[in-house]
């Protein structure tokens, strides 16, 4: 049992640990998550990478202009189902993301 990093909509990177969950299951065979390689060619380890204090890595929040799909992905990690998400508008995805950001982090809303 190990854990592995993954990237999904918008540059999202994930620490996911093994085996994956079935709802992680299935955002990694409809192509929303894949692992990450690293240059040697084989899986990046969860606890390395550079990236980890990157913005985009941090927030995981795919970019205001990212496509509808990059935003359903997004919502689907936060807890929307997976029917919801198929028919949500971009700015549906949008509103529920805040949402949920909103209650996670109550202090940092302005």
């Amino acid at each position: 049992m190990g854990t592995r990093e993954y990237q999904g909509a918008g540059g999202l990177r994930l620490h996911l640990d093994d085996p994956l969950s079935p709802e992680m299951e299935k955002q990694v065979a409809r192509g929303y998550l894949v692992p990450v390689v690293d240059a040697s060619g084989t899986d990046a380890e969860a606890a390395t990478g550079a990236d980890a204090d990157t913005p985009a890595a941090s927030s995981g929040k795919p970019a205001t202009t990212a496509k509808v799909d990059d935003w359903r992905a997004y919502a689907v990690t936060l807890g929307m189902s997976e029917e919801d998400a198929a028919s949500a508008t971009k700015k549906d995805c949008q509103e529920y993301a805040q949402v949920v950001e909103d209650a996670r982090d109550p202090e940092g809303q302005e």
